[in-house]
């Protein structure tokens, strides 16, 4: 990284290994890219990122209700207390809650009208938002970090 992060961080020896380096970089550069993003959707729809994830897949998923279990396994950024961001998205009326046909203890969600106009109406930000971040890199980069992601989720295990 040609020492960008270690600048960055006002780093004055050398990083442990080049796999720190590399996650440190990684990790700001997601926090950089998505800091725009996470103030615009605070601004324009009174919504955290995880919030407008969960809109995102039930949206996805309508006209089925999903366990809240399932939203969660399909998140973006884990969110370990669903269920309280589920109710807040509740109370403002963008989604509805439901127990389970089969199971009473499962608690189904699914969007409402209201949350399904607030996305209609972020979409557009939505579809131009990754090439102002991104854009400036062209297509062959582009290929060759994506193709970079892939491998770094696929190897991914578990650290205890």
């Amino acid at each position: 990284m040609a020492g960008i992060v270690a600048r960055a961080l006002k780093q004055r020896g050398a990083f442990a290994s080049p796999e720190q380096e590399v996650l440190l970089g990684v990790r700001m550069a997601a926090a950089r890219i998505m800091e725009p993003w996470d103030q615009f959707l605070k601004a324009t729809a009174d919504l955290t990122p995880n919030q407008y994830n969960v809109l995102r897949i039930l949206r996805g998923s309508h006209p089925t209700r999903l366990a809240c279990g399932d939203v969660a396994e399909r998140m973006i950024a884990r969110d370990p207390d669903i269920t309280r961001l589920v109710d807040r998205l509740n109370r403002r009326g963008l989604v509805t809650r439901v127990r389970g046909r089969r199971d009473r203890r499962v608690v189904e969600v699914g969007i409402t009208e209201k949350g399904q106009q607030i996305l209609r109406n972020l979409d557009e930000h939505v579809a131009r938002f990754p090439k102002a971040m991104l854009g400036h890199l062209g297509l062959k980069k582009l290929e060759q970090l994506g193709a970079l992601l892939e491998q770094v989720l696929a190897g991914l295990g578990r650290f205890p």
